[in-house]
């Protein structure tokens, strides 16, 4: 359930940002309440803009992510494998 929360509250900051990036940029000065057709098409071009750069960066994240997965499991292989010699060193020399 925590990851339900953190997702749905994780896209409505991205969908505030968006929001108010692209009123900033194309809603500019903010003098009547009927949207222009050049401030829909604004806001249109600077949405698709934002979806889409979030569309390419997760393509990215899903490539990447295994990759250094991977890389940290094998970190954490070696520094136990090298914790386990250590310990091993340190019951031989007892013994002696």
């Amino acid at each position: 359930m925590d990851i339900q929360i953190r997702n749905y509250r994780d896209f409505y900051f991205l969908f505030n940002q968006i929001t108010e990036n692209c009123f900033k940029r194309c809603a500019n000065p903010c003098l009547n309440r009927v949207i222009t057709p050049n401030e829909d098409l604004c806001i249109k071009n600077c949405t698709n803009k934002h979806v889409n750069t979030n569309h390419k960066i997760m393509e990215l994240y899903m490539e990447i992510q295994p990759v250094l997965v991977r890389k940290r499991i094998e970190e954490m292989n070696n520094t136990q494998a090298a914790t386990m010699a250590q310990s091993e060193d340190k019951q031989e020399v007892g013994i002696s």
